[in-house]
Protein backbone atom coordinates (compact mmCIF):
# COMPACT_ATOMS: atom_id res chain seq x y z
CA UNK A 1 0.00 0.00 0.00
CA UNK A 2 1.01 3.57 -0.38
CA UNK A 3 0.43 6.14 1.25
CA UNK A 4 0.21 9.75 1.29
CA UNK A 5 2.34 12.28 3.80
CA UNK A 6 -0.70 12.54 5.57
CA UNK A 7 -1.80 9.10 6.39
CA UNK A 8 1.66 8.27 6.63
CA UNK A 9 1.70 10.47 9.69
CA UNK A 10 -1.52 9.01 10.96
CA UNK A 11 -0.31 5.74 10.76
CA UNK A 12 3.14 5.77 12.59
CA UNK A 13 1.44 7.77 15.39
CA UNK A 14 -0.94 4.98 15.81
CA UNK A 15 2.09 2.44 16.04
CA UNK A 16 4.18 4.86 18.11
CA UNK A 17 1.42 4.30 20.89
CA UNK A 18 0.41 1.47 20.20
CA UNK A 19 1.77 -0.31 22.82
CA UNK A 20 1.61 2.64 25.72
CA UNK A 21 -2.08 3.07 25.87
CA UNK A 22 -4.69 1.08 26.48
CA UNK A 23 -7.36 0.11 23.16
CA UNK A 24 -4.47 1.80 21.40
CA UNK A 25 -3.44 -1.60 19.27
CA UNK A 26 -7.32 -2.09 18.31
CA UNK A 27 -7.24 1.58 17.01
CA UNK A 28 -4.70 1.36 15.59
CA UNK A 29 -5.86 -1.41 13.28
CA UNK A 30 -8.66 0.41 12.80
CA UNK A 31 -6.46 3.43 11.44
CA UNK A 32 -5.05 0.80 9.09
CA UNK A 33 -8.49 -0.30 7.98
CA UNK A 34 -9.81 2.96 7.35
CA UNK A 35 -6.51 3.95 5.12
CA UNK A 36 -5.91 0.72 3.25
CA UNK A 37 -8.66 0.69 0.30
CA UNK A 38 -7.75 -2.68 0.18
CA UNK A 39 -8.78 -3.07 4.06
CA UNK A 40 -11.45 -1.24 3.18
CA UNK A 41 -12.92 -3.74 0.45
CA UNK A 42 -12.16 -6.64 2.57
CA UNK A 43 -14.15 -5.42 5.58
CA UNK A 44 -17.17 -4.16 3.43
CA UNK A 45 -17.14 -7.69 1.99
CA UNK A 46 -18.02 -8.96 5.46
CA UNK A 47 -19.91 -6.95 6.72
CA UNK A 48 -22.30 -6.62 3.24
CA UNK A 49 -21.81 -9.93 1.38
CA UNK A 50 -21.42 -12.25 4.14
CA UNK A 51 -23.98 -14.52 2.83
CA UNK A 52 -21.72 -14.91 -0.59
CA UNK A 53 -18.59 -14.25 0.30
CA UNK A 54 -16.50 -17.41 0.67
CA UNK A 55 -12.65 -16.61 1.24
CA UNK A 56 -11.83 -12.76 1.72
CA UNK A 57 -8.34 -12.52 1.37
CA UNK A 58 -7.74 -11.40 -2.46
CA UNK A 59 -4.19 -13.32 -2.13
CA UNK A 60 -3.07 -14.96 -5.42
CA UNK A 61 0.32 -14.12 -7.69
CA UNK A 62 1.19 -15.27 -11.14
CA UNK A 63 1.84 -19.01 -12.34
CA UNK A 64 0.60 -20.18 -8.76
CA UNK A 65 -0.79 -23.65 -9.86
CA UNK A 66 1.60 -24.62 -13.22
CA UNK A 67 1.14 -28.42 -13.10
CA UNK A 68 -2.24 -27.71 -13.36
CA UNK A 69 -3.08 -25.04 -15.66
CA UNK A 70 -0.67 -27.17 -18.33
CA UNK A 71 -2.75 -30.14 -17.37
CA UNK A 72 -5.62 -28.59 -18.50
CA UNK A 73 -4.17 -27.06 -21.32
CA UNK A 74 -3.34 -30.42 -22.52
CA UNK A 75 -6.88 -31.74 -21.70
CA UNK A 76 -8.49 -28.45 -23.83
CA UNK A 77 -5.95 -29.22 -26.55
CA UNK A 78 -8.28 -30.40 -28.82
CA UNK A 79 -11.55 -27.77 -28.31
CA UNK A 80 -11.33 -24.59 -30.57
CA UNK A 81 -12.08 -21.94 -28.39
CA UNK A 82 -12.46 -23.70 -24.91
CA UNK A 83 -14.87 -21.85 -22.39
CA UNK A 84 -13.37 -21.39 -18.64
CA UNK A 85 -14.71 -20.37 -15.30
CA UNK A 86 -11.69 -18.59 -13.12
CA UNK A 87 -14.62 -18.67 -9.78
CA UNK A 88 -13.02 -16.33 -7.56
CA UNK A 89 -10.53 -14.88 -9.97
CA UNK A 90 -8.90 -11.90 -7.24
CA UNK A 91 -6.43 -9.94 -9.96
CA UNK A 92 -6.93 -12.00 -12.63
CA UNK A 93 -3.70 -13.71 -12.06
CA UNK A 94 -5.22 -17.33 -12.73
CA UNK A 95 -6.50 -15.92 -16.29
CA UNK A 96 -3.90 -14.79 -17.32
CA UNK A 97 -1.47 -18.19 -16.45
CA UNK A 98 -4.67 -19.71 -18.38
CA UNK A 99 -4.37 -16.94 -20.96
CA UNK A 100 -0.66 -17.78 -21.79
CA UNK A 101 -1.75 -21.32 -22.34
CA UNK A 102 -4.92 -21.52 -24.25
CA UNK A 103 -4.84 -18.31 -26.26
CA UNK A 104 -7.96 -18.50 -27.97
CA UNK A 105 -9.93 -19.32 -24.54
CA UNK A 106 -13.07 -17.56 -23.73
CA UNK A 107 -12.19 -16.81 -20.08
CA UNK A 108 -14.59 -15.72 -17.51
CA UNK A 109 -13.57 -14.22 -14.39
CA UNK A 110 -15.54 -13.99 -11.52
CA UNK A 111 -15.36 -11.87 -8.12
CA UNK A 112 -16.90 -10.33 -5.08
CA UNK A 113 -14.04 -8.19 -4.74
CA UNK A 114 -14.58 -4.17 -6.76
CA UNK A 115 -10.74 -3.51 -6.14
CA UNK A 116 -9.51 -7.04 -7.83
CA UNK A 117 -12.14 -6.63 -10.61
CA UNK A 118 -11.00 -3.55 -11.48
CA UNK A 119 -7.12 -4.58 -11.15
CA UNK A 120 -7.87 -7.73 -13.31
CA UNK A 121 -9.38 -5.47 -16.20
CA UNK A 122 -6.93 -2.65 -16.04
CA UNK A 123 -3.92 -5.68 -16.57
CA UNK A 124 -5.70 -7.91 -19.25
CA UNK A 125 -7.33 -6.13 -21.99
CA UNK A 126 -7.59 -8.95 -24.07
CA UNK A 127 -11.37 -9.01 -25.71
CA UNK A 128 -11.57 -12.91 -25.02
CA UNK A 129 -11.12 -12.20 -20.71
CA UNK A 130 -14.29 -11.41 -19.31
CA UNK A 131 -14.23 -9.95 -15.61
CA UNK A 132 -17.45 -9.49 -13.55
CA UNK A 133 -18.20 -8.41 -10.51
CA UNK A 134 -20.59 -11.57 -9.11
CA UNK A 135 -20.29 -14.91 -7.58
CA UNK A 136 -21.93 -17.14 -10.28
CA UNK A 137 -21.99 -17.25 -14.08
CA UNK A 138 -24.73 -15.64 -16.01
CA UNK A 139 -27.79 -18.35 -16.51
CA UNK A 140 -27.22 -21.30 -18.95
CA UNK A 141 -23.34 -20.27 -19.35
CA UNK A 142 -21.76 -23.73 -19.68
CA UNK A 143 -18.24 -24.43 -19.41
CA UNK A 144 -15.46 -26.93 -20.61
CA UNK A 145 -13.42 -26.24 -17.79
CA UNK A 146 -14.25 -24.47 -14.08
CA UNK A 147 -11.46 -23.93 -11.45
CA UNK A 148 -12.01 -23.11 -7.73
CA UNK A 149 -8.49 -22.89 -6.25
CA UNK A 150 -8.08 -21.54 -2.92
CA UNK A 151 -11.50 -20.37 -3.21
CA UNK A 152 -13.32 -22.64 -0.59
CA UNK A 153 -11.55 -22.43 2.57
CA UNK A 154 -10.84 -19.71 5.49
CA UNK A 155 -7.97 -18.49 7.11
CA UNK A 156 -9.50 -18.53 9.99
CA UNK A 157 -9.75 -22.32 9.59
CA UNK A 158 -5.85 -22.49 9.07
CA UNK A 159 -5.39 -20.86 11.72
CA UNK A 160 -7.31 -22.56 14.88
CA UNK A 161 -7.84 -25.89 13.49
CA UNK A 162 -11.65 -26.03 15.33
CA UNK A 163 -12.64 -29.70 15.78
CA UNK A 164 -15.80 -28.04 13.67
CA UNK A 165 -15.93 -25.96 10.89
CA UNK A 166 -19.70 -24.84 11.69
CA UNK A 167 -19.27 -21.53 12.97
CA UNK A 168 -16.83 -20.32 10.30
CA UNK A 169 -17.78 -22.01 6.76
CA UNK A 170 -19.79 -24.82 7.21
CA UNK A 171 -19.69 -27.92 4.73
CA UNK A 172 -23.30 -26.96 3.56
CA UNK A 173 -22.42 -23.60 1.84
CA UNK A 174 -19.44 -25.54 0.67
CA UNK A 175 -21.54 -28.26 -1.32
CA UNK A 176 -24.20 -25.60 -2.70
CA UNK A 177 -20.98 -23.83 -4.08
CA UNK A 178 -19.99 -26.93 -5.73
CA UNK A 179 -23.89 -27.87 -6.78
CA UNK A 180 -24.04 -24.32 -8.22
CA UNK A 181 -20.68 -24.62 -10.41
CA UNK A 182 -22.07 -27.89 -11.58
CA UNK A 183 -24.77 -26.60 -13.66
CA UNK A 184 -21.82 -24.97 -15.68
CA UNK A 185 -19.85 -27.40 -15.83
CA UNK A 186 -20.27 -28.83 -19.43
CA UNK A 187 -20.95 -32.79 -19.84
CA UNK A 188 -17.23 -34.18 -20.19
CA UNK A 189 -16.04 -30.68 -18.74
CA UNK A 190 -13.58 -30.55 -16.46
CA UNK A 191 -13.82 -28.97 -12.45
CA UNK A 192 -10.36 -27.84 -10.65
CA UNK A 193 -10.52 -28.04 -6.86
CA UNK A 194 -7.81 -27.07 -4.84
CA UNK A 195 -7.19 -26.03 -1.43
CA UNK A 196 -10.33 -26.42 -0.34
CA UNK A 197 -11.71 -27.41 3.58
CA UNK A 198 -13.30 -30.06 2.05
CA UNK A 199 -13.67 -33.33 -0.38
CA UNK A 200 -15.44 -33.37 -3.58
CA UNK A 201 -16.29 -36.98 -3.11
CA UNK A 202 -18.72 -35.53 -0.04
CA UNK A 203 -20.86 -34.01 -2.41
CA UNK A 204 -23.98 -34.93 -3.79
CA UNK A 205 -22.70 -33.85 -7.39
CA UNK A 206 -19.92 -36.01 -6.91
CA UNK A 207 -21.12 -39.36 -8.65
CA UNK A 208 -21.31 -37.31 -11.92
CA UNK A 209 -17.42 -36.78 -11.90
CA UNK A 210 -14.74 -39.63 -12.23
CA UNK A 211 -11.33 -38.06 -10.53
CA UNK A 212 -8.63 -37.55 -12.53
CA UNK A 213 -5.44 -38.95 -11.92
CA UNK A 214 -2.99 -35.96 -11.97
CA UNK A 215 -1.21 -35.25 -8.40
CA UNK A 216 -0.15 -31.72 -8.29
CA UNK A 217 3.95 -32.77 -7.35
CA UNK A 218 4.63 -28.90 -7.11
CA UNK A 219 1.53 -28.61 -4.19
CA UNK A 220 0.98 -30.54 -0.89
CA UNK A 221 -2.12 -32.63 -1.00
CA UNK A 222 -5.23 -31.13 1.25
CA UNK A 223 -4.96 -32.08 4.76
CA UNK A 224 -7.27 -29.38 7.00
CA UNK A 225 -10.37 -31.33 5.80
CA UNK A 226 -13.79 -31.20 7.41
CA UNK A 227 -16.98 -33.54 6.45
CA UNK A 228 -20.36 -33.33 5.76
CA UNK A 229 -20.83 -32.92 9.66
CA UNK A 230 -19.00 -29.72 9.97
CA UNK A 231 -16.60 -31.91 12.22
CA UNK A 232 -12.68 -32.07 11.48
CA UNK A 233 -11.57 -35.02 9.27
CA UNK A 234 -8.69 -36.41 11.81
CA UNK A 235 -5.64 -37.84 9.16
CA UNK A 236 -7.87 -37.11 6.44
CA UNK A 237 -6.03 -36.43 3.19
CA UNK A 238 -7.10 -35.29 -0.44
CA UNK A 239 -4.67 -35.89 -3.36
CA UNK A 240 -7.75 -35.50 -6.34
CA UNK A 241 -7.51 -31.67 -7.81
CA UNK A 242 -9.37 -32.49 -11.11
CA UNK A 243 -12.35 -34.04 -11.79
CA UNK A 244 -14.29 -35.22 -15.24
CA UNK A 245 -17.94 -34.79 -15.87
CA UNK A 246 -19.12 -38.04 -17.21
CA UNK A 247 -20.45 -37.34 -20.77
CA UNK A 248 -23.87 -38.11 -19.92
CA UNK A 249 -24.70 -36.29 -17.00
CA UNK A 250 -27.05 -33.61 -17.37
CA UNK A 251 -26.92 -30.45 -15.70
CA UNK A 252 -29.78 -29.51 -12.74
Amino acid sequence: MVLDPQQSALVAVARRFAGRIPGAMPLGRLVRRLLDPGLREIDRLRRHEATRILQPFPDTFEERYPQLFDALAERLRHVPEPRILSFGCSSGAEVRSLRRRLPQARIVGLDLNRRMIAQARAADPDPRSDYRLADAPLPGEAFDAVLAMAVLRHGVLEANRPASCAAVLPFARFAETIARLDRHVAPGGWLALYHAHFRFRDTPVAPHYAADPLRMSDHAPQTLLYGPDDRLLVGAVEPAVLFRKNAAAQDG
